[in-house]
């Protein structure tokens, strides 16, 4: 097979299609529209282990340019000839998307892997679209027969928010698509159905999404949750791995549910604090209520202790100090995660939603104080950036933080 040739194949089975949609579509609306390809690497390390038995029937319903089912063709057998190949994979891979260019692109790619794993020339048969028959535009929502037929549904879900339809049980207002698909896809999937998937972080540790997690385990067996950092440069959004698989409606059985935070047996922060978010949402509440000093991120320093503040405003919720206050934006690699203040003085203090307070229940200055230096150490920084890795810290991550008051 010339050399050249495979060189052009290997970069076109491994982010080309990925490089082309940053080239073609810019970052705001690939991330409005949540439309970010997976890469081999990613892929791979998703269908790790993984071994197809003859009787596979592999699903994505986001399937854009088939980059996890490249990973899955790369399990599956080889025929005698690339039409037999072609024919064998057809039957047992299936995946849609909205866009057809897509759909065209991912038969394409499946053809080419094919042709290089055969190894001798073979020439690429035309009408691709009829050794692909499952392989077709559509939405992924809405393929009750092919989700019913599958034996791995391999996805990697929109990311964007969009409003929680009508009858929905564990969330309202606007959700992630991604928490949507998978929810969807479980209570369609029969039982036995393996789920293998990359999702946003913030469904792995955020705090609104417990009642997510709740629903997954109620649908299936949790086998694995492994948190795996960047998606990629560009997309800059934290991801972790998810490995599943639907039970029978009926299994009142102990199942494996989403996994818990590690209990070490040391105090947290709330055995000692009441934890909120702060309560002022500046440009949007009325200046209601009693005159009050007034916090925010950009008017208190870093590390320190404040008892007075020369900004005020009115709000009927304020806090009694003494108090801590954490930063609230937080992100892997930042020099502190939970960035703190100490709050002295006398009066109650606003204090804005960007900010998270941490109240004695002591009502101590000095266990304030014991506070802010624990957060200010590396140790607090590892169990955050193992419990929580979007860009924005939360009150369910910061109770659990361990200390040592």
């Amino acid at each position: 097979m010339d050399e050249a040739w495979t060189k052009q194949v290997d970069a076109s089975l491994d982010g080309v299609a990925g490089k082309e949609l940053q080239r073609l579509v810019d970052l705001p609306t690939r991330r409005a529209f949540g439309a970010f390809f997976t890469g081999s690497t990613l892929a791979e390390r998703l269908l790790a282990g993984q071994n197809f038995g003859k009787d596979a029937f592999i699903y994505d319903p986001t399937v854009g340019a088939a980059d996890l089912l490249l990973a899955a063709a790369r399990r599956l057998p080889l025929g005698k000839s690339l039409r037999e190949t072609l024919v064998q994979w057809g039957q047992c891979l299936a995946g849609t998307d909205l866009q057809q260019e897509f759909i065209d692109a991912a038969r394409l790619r499946l053809a080419l892997l094919a042709r290089l794993r055969h190894g001798d020339g073979q020439k690429i048969p035309s009408g691709l679209a009829s050794y692909f028959p499952h392989l077709r535009r559509a939405d992924g929502l809405e393929q009750k027969q092919l989700i019913a037929r599958t034996t791995h549904l391999l996805m990697n879900p929109p990311y964007g928010l969009t409003p929680a339809p009508e009858g929905c049980t564990w969330a309202g207002g606007r959700v992630s698509e991604a928490a949507l698909f998978i929810v969807h896809a479980l209570e369609l999937a029969k039982p036995g159905t393996h789920l293998l998937a990359i999702l946003p972080d913030v469904l792995r540790s955020g705090s609104f999404q417990h009642h997510w997690r709740e629903r997954v385990s109620d649908l299936a067996e949790v086998n694995l949750v492994e948190r795996y950092g960047i998606f990629d440069d560009i997309a800059d959004v934290d991801v972790f791995l998810l490995n599943a698989c639907r039970r029978a409606d009926k299994d009142k059985s102990i199942h494996r549910r989403w996994p818990s935070a590690e209990k070490t047996g040391a105090s947290t922060i709330a055995d000692h604090f009441d934890v909120h978010v702060g309560r002022v949402v500046p440009h949007r509440d009325k200046e209601t209520g009693p005159l009050c000093r007034y916090i925010h991120p950009r008017n208190i320093p870093v590390w320190e202790e404040v008892s007075s503040v020369s900004e005020k405003r009115r709000h009927p919720l304020a806090y009694q100090p003494p108090f801590v206050v954490l930063r609230r934006t937080s992100r892997p690699g930042h020099p502190y995660r939970a960035a703190a203040t100490v709050i002295l003085g006398n009066g109650p203090v606003a204090v804005e939603n960007h900010l998270i307070v941490c109240l004695p229940r002591d009502k101590s200055p000095d266990t304030c104080r014991d506070l802010m230096a624990e957060l200010h150490t590396q140790r607090v920084n590892d169990f955050l950036d193992q419990r929580i890795c979007c860009r924005h810290l939360t009150v369910g991550a910061v109770k659990e933080i361990p200390i040592s008051i």
